[in-house]
């Protein structure tokens, strides 16, 4: 299943995590900043640990759509604040 989503209004942060062994992008991180700045439709297959910030000055209105219907426990929860992803949520821009 891959999840889909656009932020609709306001602006956001996403955070990905390569989780797919083999992906050649295994355990690597990437942001994307997207919103009324920059329109774009993220498309996010399994095994890609996710995660979204608001930044700026707007409530941020997001679409999430999947390719099939799913149930909660299909879903691995990570603490965005656990040690599991070295990530930071601190906001900046690459």
């Amino acid at each position: 299943m891959n999840i889909n989503n656009a932020v609709i209004s306001g602006n956001a942060k996403l955070a990905m995590y390569y989780l797919r062994k083999e992906s050649i992008n295994y355990l690597e991180l990437q942001e994307i900043f997207s919103g009324e700045s920059d329109y774009v439709l993220m498309q996010i297959p399994p095994g890609i640990a996710n995660g979204y910030k608001a930044h700026l000055d707007k409530i941020v209105i997001l679409a999430n759509y999947s390719t099939q219907p799913h149930y909660p426990n299909e879903i691995i929860r990570i603490d965005p604040l656990s040690d599991k992803i070295p990530y930071s949520w601190d906001l900046k821009y690459s």
